[in-house]
């Protein structure tokens, strides 16, 4: 059970993902980061009405708000990283996450890997150089080098550090109450703490302020995209350790990849979908 949700965990990550990626063209960020995070509460209330509200532990509120207030700043980041830069340079850089893991997810749950996590950190550098492989015509270094100098590399490797904590206080508020429980909950609060960045957003977007109606029912198909997402990942990530999960979920950075070179026209397509490959399979290793 805990394999096919986080499969459909990665599959909806990479849709709305690219989905976002599309509407930034027409969408403030701030918009589209609310519209992700908060208008699929009506699918997890629904789902919270029919299974009842559960017994709330006494860890949740803490976990609940720490996870709310560092993806007000990660989920901005990463819908600016897919902005500025192509999908195949940003997405698969969402592999640090299980790295960044091992450290998090031993300091918060006591969750250890083995020493296959070596061989998975080994893979993952070895597919973040490979991305940029046609720059090693400027030398040895050129392909770090060109991960330095792309703003939304950047952005989403520090996205991926903050998901690392993230991932492990979603487990504690799902198992301290209920998936679609901190679902609604994740919801509610989210779009409270995030309402100023919403007001300056929709200020800075005409389109969604009435010019063009036709854009909402997009965003609230992003918002549907991103809490089937979510209420995939946190039930699964209550049935195992949370690194795999996530690793899982990180596989969804080759469909990234693929999608932005059929939906984009992105180039450079097989370096980087042989990176985002060794990333992925080094997400597998770290995971086992």
């Amino acid at each position: 059970m805990w394999l096919s949700l986080s499969i459909v965990t990665a599959i909806t990550f990479a849709l709305s993902s690219s989905y976002a990626k599309a509407l930034t063209k027409r969408v403030h960020i701030f918009v589209l980061t609310w519209a992700m995070m908060v208008l699929g509460l009506p699918v997890s209330a629904a789902v919270l009405a029919a299974q009842g509200v559960p017994e709330v532990g006494d860890g949740f509120m803490k976990a609940a708000v720490i996870s709310i207030v560092l993806n007000t700043v990660s989920a901005t980041i990463s819908i600016q990283a897919v902005r500025l830069s192509p999908l195949s340079l940003t997405m698969p850089f969402l592999a640090f996450t299980p790295i960044f893991m091992l450290g998090t997810s031993a300091l918060i749950l006591g969750e250890y890997p083995d020493a296959k996590g070596l061989a998975g950190i080994i893979l993952v550098a070895l597919g973040a150089y490979a991305i940029n492989l046609e720059k090693i015509r400027g030398g040895f270094l050129a392909p770090i080098k060109a991960i330095i100098r792309e703003r939304g590399s950047i952005l989403m490797i520090l996205t991926a550090f903050i998901w690392s904590f993230t991932a492990v206080y979603d487990k504690v508020a799902s198992v301290e109450s209920s998936t679609a429980y901190y679902t609604t909950f994740f919801g509610i609060g989210f779009a409270v703490l995030y309402l100023p960045a919403l007001v300056i957003g929709l200020r800075k977007t005409r389109n969604v302020r009435g010019e063009t109606p036709r854009l909402w029912p997009r965003l609230f198909l992003l918002g549907l995209l991103s809490v089937i997402m979510i209420l995939a990942q946190f039930t699964a990530i209550q049935l195992t350790v949370a690194s795999y999960v996530i690793a899982i979920k990180r596989s969804g950075l080759v469909l990234s990849v693929v999608l932005g070179y059929f939906v984009f026209g992105e180039k450079h397509m097989r370096a980087r979908l042989a990176g985002a490959l060794l990333m992925t399979i080094g997400v597998v290793l770290i995971s086992l």
